[in-house]
């Protein structure tokens, strides 16, 4: 007779299968799982729509190429309970159509134009970090 039974084997594969499948949903939530944190890239634009919505807010930032198109990037942040708690809104991210430098990490598998934000930076000196490796916006 066998070691295990039809019961207790069962249970061992559920427990892999769950394992397996808790495993895949931590790398979905992993930063460096969907984004290339070796490598940091600047974009300035304007902020052209905010997606705030769970599970995380998307910020679209509209930057002009060198042929004098727009590219619209799309940066994911962090989830909306996050945003609120630290007392930032949908209003305060949008900006007053001005110009804004951010820095970000672009997408892992090469998808054009989508990365995470770390930090954003308005004309006028004011700017929110998400990442606490973010550097530090320039001086004035």
């Amino acid at each position: 007779m066998s070691r295990f039974s039809r019961p207790r084997a069962g249970a061992v594969l559920g427990t892999l299968v769950t394992l397996a499948a808790a495993r895949a949903g931590f790398a979905h939530h992993s930063v460096a799982g969907e984004f290339d944190v070796h490598k940091k890239l600047s974009l300035v634009g304007i902020v052209s729509q905010v997606d705030w919505a769970n599970p995380h807010i998307y910020v679209h930032l509209a930057v002009k190429d060198g042929h004098g198109g727009v590219t619209e990037w799309r940066l994911e942040t962090v989830p909306v309970a996050m945003m609120r708690k630290a007392g930032l809104s949908k209003t305060k991210l949008l900006g007053n159509s001005e110009t804004a430098r951010v820095d970000a990490y672009p997408a892992r598998d090469g998808t054009p134009h989508l990365g995470y934000l770390l930090m954003i930076t308005y004309a006028d000196g004011h700017h929110y970090q998400f990442a606490p490796d973010s550097p530090a916006p320039p001086a004035k």
